[in-house]
């Protein structure tokens, strides 16, 4: 008896001594895995490949899939950051050659364009590692310091006696980051999506990109339609006059439709929405003359009336149901990129920094700044609508020279609460002056 007692003792002694190096070796190799995966992916290098376990290439081979054939329903069935990925495979890649690509090479394509894996750094380094049998989860510590801990986990699979990387950490900190970026915007998720997609696509999206490449010649998408009921002139509403004081023809109102969301810079001529909307015919101080099936309006700028917010919509429906297709038909009536995509330049700075490309212009020779050349500029967003023109040289916001980067940061700050602002521009040789009204943006009550 006394024998077996420590026989039995023994055991479990050499068990545990036995079982210590075999979990400190998978917590090295874990770690060192990492260390190899994340810095293959910051280099862009495609020997990331070989770090990841088999359901990697599965998963995208999958979306591959669903790119060339999945209709609107199957998309729809994805989540959010899928879909993305979905539709930048379809819309940037050619459907032959998308036909033709491995899981590998989807996979090296993604991480090359930035649609996963844009967060890690070389200098991440792998905590709190947890293995059970063969699984394991560790967490990214940031620049390796104890106060950066990454937001999400990094998942590890053994398969054929070898770790490899689980690609689940990369989609759930996909799908984190999406959340906030809907936090922070106030915009309903499809509308965040859709916003995503056009900004990395830099071009319009239509309905017509919603139809499968290879699911046959003359399919057409009217089968999947967006029920809408006759706009109320109710629901209509001026948020900008924008006043030139050089020539009256480049005055612009930028009306929205609170039931649809949607909002468009419009000058003397223009239709809100389709052919079949409202004409815009006079603007004239803080009202606007638009005309309808022989029927006339008249709106009025409401400089204390409600804020700009992330829910405009009237009749109760909720934002989140509509799908990135019905976002599409939103704004295909009206050209330029993000026409669909409501305007919520008049919010906050994140939007603010995205829809306009501006660049410090400096005398030749000198360190003097001129002001800030614009290089892109997104129709119907904040710097369109208080009349900024890609081309331009900004000189002067609200009376003060762009002549520094703080007076830059202080332009932005204007941009953002400032319910009056006043620009001026040098476009084709000559300066061009511009005063625009606005309700109060989101979060701001600051008088006139």
């Amino acid at each position: 008896m006394r024998a077996g007692v420590l026989i039995l003792i023994g055991g479990l002694c050499l068990a545990l001594v036995t079982g210590g190096p075999d979990l400190d070796r998978d917590e090295s190799e874990l770690v060192a895995l990492s260390s190899r995966w994340v810095s293959a992916v910051a280099n862009r290098d495609p020997g990331f490949f070989d770090l990841l376990d088999s359901s990697a290439a599965e998963h995208y081979q999958h979306l591959r899939d669903v790119a060339l054939h999945g209709e609107v329903p199957v998309l729809d069935a994805l989540e959010p950051t899928d879909q993305l990925q979905v539709l930048f495979l379809r819309l940037a890649i050619d459907a032959n050659q998308l036909h033709e690509m491995s899981g590998r090479e989807i996979l090296v394509r993604a991480i090359d364009e930035q649609w996963i894996g844009q967060d890690l750094r070389r200098t991440d380094e792998l905590r709190e590692v947890a293995v059970e049998g063969d699984t394991a989860t560790g967490r990214l510590y940031k620049f390796g310091r104890d106060d950066r801990r990454d937001r999400g986990r990094q998942y590890f699979r053994r398969e054929n006696g070898e770790w490899r990387v689980d690609l689940r950490g990369e989609r759930e900190r996909l799908e984190m980051d999406f959340e906030s970026f809907v936090t922070r915007s106030g915009l309903a998720p499809s509308e965040a999506a859709f916003f995503i997609l056009e900004t990395r696509l830099l071009r319009k999206v239509t309905p017509a990109d919603f139809v499968p490449p290879a699911f046959g010649l003359g399919t057409e998408i009217s089968d999947v339609s967006v029920s809408k009921a006759p706009t109320a002139h109710t629901h209509l509403r001026i948020v900008a006059v924008r006043e030139s004081l050089d020539d009256p023809h480049e005055s612009a109102v930028t009306i929205e439709d609170r039931q649809e969301s949607l909002r468009s810079v419009l000058s003397v001529g223009d239709f809100f929405g389709d052919e079949n909307g409202h004409r815009l015919v006079r603007v004239a101080g803080d009202r606007a003359w638009l005309e309808h099936d022989g029927a006339s309006l008249v709106l009025r700028l409401e400089p204390e009336g409600p804020p700009l917010d992330q829910r405009l919509r009237v009749d109760g429906v909720p934002t989140a149901t509509v799908s990135l297709l019905e976002q599409a038909r939103l704004g295909q009536y009206r050209e330029g990129l993000m026409a669909q995509w409501r305007n919520v330049g008049l919010r906050a700075r994140p939007q603010l920094l995205q829809q306009g490309w501006l660049v410090p212009e400096f005398a030749p020779g000198h360190e003097t700044m001129l002001g800030l050349r614009v290089r892109k500029l997104v129709e119907g967003s904040f710097w369109h609508q208080i009349g900024l023109a890609e081309g331009d040289l900004l000189e002067r916001v609200n009376g003060d020279t762009i002549d520094s980067m703080d007076r830059w940061q202080e332009a932005l700050r204007a941009a953002e609460t400032d319910q009056a602002i006043s620009v001026v521009v040098r476009r084709d040789g000559q300066r061009r002056r511009f005063h625009t009204r606005t309700v109060p943006p989101r979060g701001s009550r600051k008088p006139i």
